[in-house]
């Protein structure tokens, strides 16, 4: 039964989550919306779950270590767990609108890349792979959020300031609940991200070691690290001053976080693309890519 659950299963039902969400927004009596959003969203979630440990089974490994397919996916699942737990806490928050076209970003994404396997992922360093792509992948949600939640006080700054009125089904914090809440955000995700980079870079001199090195100009890296350093930046800026602008402080959260999304999602089609390769050793399948060019050139001039 596993094997018979798609992308397609759970991300239908995550598209009609969503247009409910938007449905929430126009219409004015809206209380039956909720739960089906409710269900329709929980549907999707476990239906993505049994695809995972179906994929953990066929590729025998966690699925943030079987592919960069796998890997994305599970960072859609985590957005969609985040959003029904605050739906549990808060049911008129509209972070639904926010989060979920990131989450269909993400699962189309998946579908774009390669399913296979990284042959590098190698038993001896395993715990800490998984270690590094689970502090990767935490760090990134925690930066997501950050991003969303600046989107939310970006949008309540202006509402409050021309006094515009939304929709019934449209609310948000006040501007002092969401500033606090993206300086958690900020602070928990900087952390993350800063010690999962090290792991990689320990792991990439580990592996430089031995019969399959990998390049520190991997192009997949080289975006990591620019990004990872913007977030520093934005962080130590924050901490360092004492009556931060709370609006500037959003506006750079959305930009760098942008930049991370555009990473997460647009560097790994370019690596990773059925259509289009670009080295990376992020995205070596079990047959080097050299390998298969010099058996290609060999059939050519037999």
């Amino acid at each position: 039964m596993l094997s018979k659950v798609t992308v397609f299963c759970f991300m239908a039902s995550y598209l009609v989550a969503f247009c409910f969400e938007l449905a929430r927004f126009l219409r004015k009596k809206n209380g039956w919306l909720r739960p089906l959003i409710i269900l329709f969203s929980l549907a999707g979630l476990v239906a993505q779950t049994a695809y995972l440990v179906y994929r953990s089974r066929e590729t025998q490994l966690p699925p943030l270590l079987g592919s960069t397919h796998d890997w994305l996916v599970v960072f859609a699942w985590l957005l969609v767990a985040i959003y029904l737990f605050i739906n549990l806490i808060d049911e008129e928050l509209s972070i639904g609108l926010f989060l979920f076209p990131l989450v269909l970003a993400l699962v189309v994404a998946s579908y774009f890349v390669d399913h296979v396997t990284n042959p590098l992922v190698q038993p001896a360093i395993r715990s800490w792979a998984m270690l590094h792509a689970t502090l990767l992948v935490l760090g990134g949600v925690g930066f997501v959020l950050s991003f969303v939640i600046s989107a939310m006080y970006l949008i309540q700054h202006k509402r409050l300031k021309q006094k515009q009125n939304f929709s019934e089904g449209f609310h948000l914090p006040s501007l002092a609940k969401l500033a606090r809440l993206n300086r958690w955000a900020l602070m928990i995700s900087a952390p993350l991200l800063t010690v999962g980079m090290g792991i990689g870079i320990a792991l990439g001199v580990y592996v430089r070691k031995g019969a399959q090195a990998i390049s520190f100009l991997d192009p997949v890296i080289i975006v990591y690290e620019i990004v990872w350093a913007a977030m520093l930046l934005s962080v130590i800026f924050i901490l360092r001053t004492k009556q931060p602008n709370q609006k500037h402080i959003a506006q750079l959260t959305i930009w760098t976080g942008g930049l991370l999304l555009l990473t997460v999602i647009g560097i790994q089609i370019l690596t990773n693309s059925r259509l289009l390769k670009m080295d990376s050793w992020h995205s070596r399948s079990d047959t080097p890519r050299m390998q298969i060019q010099q058996s290609t050139a060999e059939r050519i001039l037999s």
